[in-house]
């Protein structure tokens, strides 16, 4: 009972940072998943496939609650989401078949590859953090870097379970010039679209070993579950959450949780 309690609390969090910071969710996913994979014995060779797997089944439902949410307040861009997400499903599924559920994605190599994008993006996030108090929205924009942020985001997605958004929301802000807030509506659903492209992916993968526990795929609805069901009861108060905040203490915030995951992964990792 305390197992699924665990991952019921996980996803309240996850559902309330999702419609908070536009991630997904996945940032605390990514902690939580590994330690029950490992509960369940869950091999470690294949411990990576299964926490990018669940974690993107999980994020997909933070997506889908935050994204209704802001559809409901009219702050919905479809035609920026699916020119984003078309690359993003693409890098995705091709990174999953070719390089992530295969014998040399091994739980070092995810971990190591989490850190490095999450470093990344906190290094770019404080380095903005202050501009955007004076920041001034512009209307430029061009359907071939919004493939381009498709792309990178669809490829972090598939190698870390996080989502896309620690790329789409600094692409689109920092490369855009878009207000942070709108560029968290967007990728609220890009993540949305991508995450669900790439459960169903998963849905019909077979894992390389046996696995004991009752799964589908790469998916253990009796792990997901519990992290749906407390997405489901957070993820609008994060949307309305962060319209009370301004966009510098959303980064700040933002960068808070980057650096926790990386110190619990560099943890994991030595």
């Amino acid at each position: 009972m305390e197992f699924y309690f665990l991952l019921f609390l996980a996803g309240l969090i996850g559902g309330l940072i999702s419609g908070l910071l536009g991630v997904g969710g996945g940032i605390i996913y990514i902690v939580i998943l590994p330690i029950a994979f490992q509960y369940l014995g869950i091999p470690n060779e294949q411990i990576a496939q299964f926490t990018i797997a669940n974690s993107l089944f999980g994020t997909f439902f933070a997506g889908l609650f935050a994204t209704y949410t802001h559809f409901k307040n009219g702050e919905f861009y479809p035609r920026q989401i699916l020119i984003i997400s078309i690359s993003s499903i693409v890098a995705g599924l091709v990174s999953l078949y070719f390089i992530v559920n295969t014998p040399f994605y091994s739980q070092e190599v995810f971990n190591i590859v989490v850190i490095f994008l999450l470093g990344a993006m906190l290094f770019s996030t404080l380095f903005n953090a202050k501009k955007q108090a004076g920041f001034q929205e512009t209307a430029r924009r061009s359907k071939r870097l919004l493939s381009l942020t498709g792309l990178s985001a669809g490829l972090t997605a598939s190698l870390t379970g996080l989502g896309g958004g620690i790329i789409i929301i600094p692409f689109l802000n920092q490369g855009f010039k878009m207000g942070v807030k709108k560029a968290k509506a967007i990728s609220l659903g890009v993540i949305t679209l991508t995450s669900l492209a790439m459960v169903i992916f998963n849905l019909f993968q077979v894992p390389m070993e046996v696995i004991e526990v009752k799964h589908t795929g790469y998916i253990l609805f009796q792990v997901a579950g519990p992290l749906i069901i407390g997405t489901l009861l957070t993820a609008k108060w994060g949307v309305r959450l962060s319209r009370k905040m301004k966009a510098s203490a959303v980064s700040y915030l933002f960068s808070a949780f980057i650096i926790l995951v990386i110190v619990k992964k560099m943890i994991e990792f030595l």
